[in-house]
């Protein structure tokens, strides 16, 4: 009886935890979106690997990540632009939490790549600071699986050129399943990362 309870005091938990996840459309215009892509097929990404645990993470998961320097240029460059658009929303999203100037640091624009089988199991950004978010950037959704995933049940719609935010801590559990079908390309970023680096460029 007690993990009854349990359980279904935890999935009217989670439900109301979606109310904290933000869903963004038509993030850049159509034509930096098309470049966009096609940097990212040109992009010479490290080998695919498996993540190493440390004393924060003990994730599995298949893919190829690098973090984005000023020194790549034009991709660089529109993925900066894509969140320096973004921001406002996110101060809308959370508009009784956030202080003004809380999005000054940051951890780096994450640009993934997961080929066919690439995946990253269950976890939660636990190593963001209190005021942090975590922003996924889905850039292409031309592929089959790879849906990004809360707490088991709640599947984010893939949708191209789209982000989803949702605050770095230990309640919003998720995974990105594996690809099916296909290559998925996006961006990880927290904000208000205060072990990070400066962010507005």
């Amino acid at each position: 009886m007690l993990t009854n309870i349990y359980w279904k005091s935890w999935v009217d938990d989670s439900m109301e935890l979606l109310h904290y996840i933000f869903h963004h459309r038509d993030v850049v215009s159509p034509q930096d979106h098309s470049r966009l892509l096609e940097l990212c097929e040109e992009f010479e990404f490290p080998e695919y690997n498996t993540p190493e645990p440390d004393h924060n993470y003990h994730i599995k998961g298949y893919r190829s990540h690098v973090v984005l320097e000023p020194e790549d240029g034009e991709i660089f460059r529109l993925i900066h632009k894509a969140h320096l658009r973004i921001m406002p929303k996110i101060y809308e999203d959370y508009p009784e939490t956030l202080p003004t100037d809380i999005y000054d640091k940051y951890s780096g624009y994450w640009l993934c790549k997961y080929p066919e089988g690439g995946y990253l199991s269950k976890h939660a950004d636990i190593d963001g600071d209190a005021g942090s978010v975590t922003i996924s950037y889905n850039i292409n959704d031309d592929y089959d699986g790879g849906e990004l995933c809360f707490w088991d049940e709640h599947d984010v719609e893939k949708h191209a050129n789209s982000m989803h935010v949702s605050p770095s801590n230990h309640l919003f559990m998720h995974e990105v399943k594996p690809v099916t079908k296909g290559t998925r390309y996006s961006v990880i970023t927290w904000f208000s990362y205060q072990k990070g680096k400066q962010w507005l460029i």
